[in-house]
């Protein structure tokens, strides 16, 4: 079976012994993944770097195609700290999410898996489909959402994208990342910090829709927004 058919709306697929039928539900694991005949630096990369990985490891675990901007947000941080950093992204010219988005309670790239040990916090970047400028701020460390979020809204002119705790609100607790096999939460530390970025925020940041054509321009907000998060991390891991 080629990608592409793997792709098709319709069809019969086996997960974990039980065969669906009809549209794709969303891998459950790396290996489904591969099941799937989709193919490492073809359909999807994995991708790292890991100078100063002792203090911190930025994630972007539904990179490219599959949450479109987050990415290119992780990177900008990654520029100006010199932060290790790991990205699994997406490249087929459609269904990237439903191929590809391993939740982040079950995210088990092999690759991120031998990074985690390695670091004493993790900070993860991903998308959510709010049509507010906003960032839900998860994830089980207290004080670093704290500082994540007090470090956004402080530079809010600049890039206006407003910061919420995501732990503290009925309407995001799917996306709180409080648990504890989340990857945001699986550093030394056993509680990172997870960042959910709207859809209406990564538009603003690479505009107007965080398209691939439109994420290759970034928006004069990108900078203040990544700086903001350097600098709380940067404060959080001194």
């Amino acid at each position: 079976m080629t990608s592409s058919q793997y792709l098709q709306g319709y069809h019969r697929r086996n997960i974990q012994g039980v065969l669906y039928c009809g549209s794709l539900a969303e891998p459950r694991s790396y290996e489904e993944i591969l099941q799937g005949n989709l193919v490492r630096d073809r359909d999807f990369r994995v991708a790292f770097g890991d100078a100063n990985i002792e203090k911190c490891l930025l994630i972007a675990p539904h990179g490219g195609g599959i949450e479109p901007g987050t990415s290119e947000i992780m990177r900008a941080v990654v520029e100006l700290g010199g932060w290790a950093w790991y990205e699994f992204a997406g490249y087929l010219r459609r269904g990237n999410k439903e191929a590809l988005h391993i939740p982040s309670t079950e995210f088990n790239e092999p690759k991120l898996l031998a990074l985690l040990p390695q670091t004493e916090v993790v900070a993860t970047f991903h998308g959510s489909e709010s049509d507010k400028a906003v960032v839900y701020v998860g994830g089980r460390w207290k004080f670093g959402r704290q500082a994540t979020i007090e470090a956004i809204n402080e530079s809010f002119d600049a890039h206006r994208i407003r910061a919420i705790d995501a732990t503290e609100n009925g309407e995001t607790e799917h996306i709180c990342g409080l648990h504890g096999s989340n990857i945001a939460n699986r550093g030394r530390r056993a509680e990172g910090i997870q960042m959910e970025f709207s859809r209406e925020a990564r538009n603003l940041l690479f505009p107007p829709d965080a398209s691939r054509e439109a994420r290759g321009r970034r928006s004069a907000r990108l900078r203040p927004l990544a700086r903001s998060i350097h600098l709380a991390l940067k404060r959080l891991t001194a």
